[in-house]
């Protein structure tokens, strides 16, 4: 049977864990950390020692081309890309013959009589005392629908799967998250054959009932492996949908859109992390009018103390269940009830009832205020939009506001009043792309040779000379950058950096290349003394860019004597020497 699985080398154990799992993954088997090594058909099994958990579960899958799939119940070990697999593969490489062959457990299974398997259970919850929670659970039989789940019996076994998770007596995190999800399969699974067998009402029993017992573990769902639980629950409400597509009974289909629901709701008071995502296109979707109006019921009522975003968010799914039987004034009040404040206006708006789409719109938050200005422009009410804005400039600090009105005006072909726009937002934050910005639209005024100048001084006058030096460099003006730049490091407001002039040494090159290369060194010198590998690095791409200028000038020698000075001098740095060996220099 061992031919059956491709040999493996090193390299492909490399190339499916990755180089650092790879190298994280030899001392787990050098140490001999792998063991309980077996082999069923195609696949490798093991546990391997762990360090968040006694021990790690781990599984790998062949096919003809090599490994097909893998896992390791370790926090990170989805795929199995993880050092325990690692170890694993080299385990298996290193000595194959260690891994025990054993049989499909139900091929032996059968082969046992009522007696002895009772005897093995017998055996098995004996030395596992935590599986005789397993001999409750049910098993899917032809005519299931006669006989409905325990409910209680199911949610006793979701709450024995989530043990390890429990907050409140021994959280074991990633890894008992890893082993809970495991442990809930056997669940979905059983809820799967139901749906397959025609017997909804039993598969939502145990959607539910798990939903339902994973919400309980806010804490958990908010971990960094929120993932493998919100997943589960994910499922579950898939599950439903599938279940509600089915059933016509309607006490049934009451209780399956209210564990929708649930699941909605818990998502939104949690701030909206993404569980149960696709809930609200399942309620809409399948629910009937009669429905649509008992479950805007459940969400209207949890809107009394909620914050400013779970009312908006339950709002909506209210507006949307009843947006084929709601009259507008109900739609308004809805609106207003939940601060779905871009509905509101929005509404107002098709209504004609302008004055009162400001009216709401002037209570409206700097960030809430630019979507709704939009929505007067889509309406054909740009100029009202346009005051508002202006209005709202005049005490708040917000620049996104005079960006809007600039925009504005540049598509209202008003570019002189855009262009004062424009120079108001460079004048709040001076950069080059608010500069290019304000020379493009004065061109087109033919005002720029004159703003420009008026500009210019201006931030000289007010000590901005790291950014004329910017300007400088775009507008390709390299003795001024040069000497702005000069000027700048000298100034107490100098917020450039090295980054800004290496930039101007690197534009300097080819006009003014002694300047560079005094810029350079500049930069060297200060690296070298900070020490590090990667400052020597950083200092060599330097003097290659300094000796490029010098063979460019004609100056071998003048290169020659600097950069024999510099290893002289810097004898006793042996990793600046590497650096510079392998920079060429």
């Amino acid at each position: 049977m061992t031919s059956k699985i491709p040999s493996l080398t090193h390299a492909e154990i490399q190339n499916w864990v990755g180089l650092s799992s790879f190298q994280k993954g030899m001392p787990y088997f050098s140490s001999g950390a792998i063991y309980d090594a077996r082999r069923l058909g195609q696949s490798l099994k093991a546990r391997c020692c762990g360090s968040q958990a006694a021990y790690y579960l781990l599984q790998v899958t062949f096919g003809l081309a090599g490994i097909v799939s893998a896992g390791c119940s370790c926090p990170v070990g989805d795929g199995g890309r993880c050092k325990h697999v690692a170890a694993l593969l080299l385990t298996w490489f290193d000595s194959p013959d260690s891994f025990e062959e054993i049989e499909d457990p139900t091929t032996t299974l059968e082969k046992h009589s009522k007696e002895e398997l009772i005897a093995i259970i017998r055996q098995m919850i004996q030395r596992e005392p935590d599986l005789a929670v397993l001999l409750e659970m049910p098993l899917p039989g032809r005519k299931t629908d006669e006989k409905p789940l325990d409910a209680q019996v199911i949610r006793r076994q979701a709450r024995h799967a989530m043990r390890r998770v429990d907050l409140e007596e021994d959280w074991e995190g990633a890894g008992g998250v890893y082993e809970a999800v495991a442990d809930l399969q056997p669940l979905l699974d059983l809820a799967g054959q139901y749906l397959g067998q025609a017997s909804p009402g039993n598969a939502a029993i145990i959607f539910r009932e798990v939903a339902e017992t994973l919400l309980g573990y806010e804490d958990a769902i908010m971990t960094e492996e929120s993932s493998r639980l919100g997943s589960v629950i994910d499922d579950c409400a898939e599950g439903l949908g599938e279940c509600l597509k089915s059933m016509m009974d309607a006490a049934q289909r009451e209780k399956i859109q209210k564990g929708l629901f649930d699941i909605y709701a818990w998502d939104v008071e949690a701030g909206g992390i993404g569980i149960g995502d696709g809930v609200m296109d399942i309620l809409l979707e399948q629910a009937t009018p009669q429905e649509r109006q008992m479950i805007a019921g459940w969400a209207k009522a949890t809107l009394h103390g909620k914050g400013d975003w779970s009312r908006r968010a339950m709002g909506g799914l209210i507006l949307e269940l009843q947006a084929d039987s709601m009259d507008d004034e109900s739609f308004l009040e809805v609106c207003r009830q939940t601060g779905r404040l871009k509905d509101l206006v929005e509404r107002l708006l098709t209504l004609k009832r302008i004055n009162e789409a400001v009216s709401e719109s002037q209570r409206a938050s700097d960030y809430d205020l630019l979507s709704l200005a939009d929505l007067f422009v889509q309406h054909g009410h740009g100029s009202l939009a346009e005051t508002f804005i202006k209005e709202r400039t005049k005490t708040s600090q917000d620049t996104r506001l005079i960006e809007w009105l600039k925009e504005y005006a540049k598509k209202q072909g008003d570019l002189a009043q855009a262009l004062g726009f424009a120079e108001k937002l460079f004048w709040l934050r001076p950069t080059v792309e608010a500069y290019v910005e304000v020379r493009q639209l004065a061109q087109t005024q033919q005002q720029w040779a004159e703003l420009r100048n008026k500009t210019l001084e201006s931030l000289a006058q007010k000590g901005k000379h790291d950014i004329l030096t910017e300007i400088f460099l775009e507008e390709g003006q390299i003795d001024q950058a040069l000497s702005s730049l000069d000027i700048a490091k000298k100034s107490n407001r100098y917020w450039g950096g090295s980054a800004l002039q290496l930039r101007v040494a690197q534009a300097a090159g080819e006009q003014r290349p002694k300047e560079s290369i005094r810029l350079y060194m500049q930069l060297i010198e200060p690296l070298i003394a900070q020490r590090g590998r990667e400052n020597y690095a950083q200092a060599a791409r330097h003097l290659r860019s300094v000796r490029d200028t010098y063979l460019r000038l004609g100056e071998p020698h003048t290169w020659q004597a600097l950069i024999a000075h510099l290893r002289e001098q810097h004898r006793n740095l042996p990793a600046l020497k590497d650096e510079l060996n392998r920079a060429k220099l």
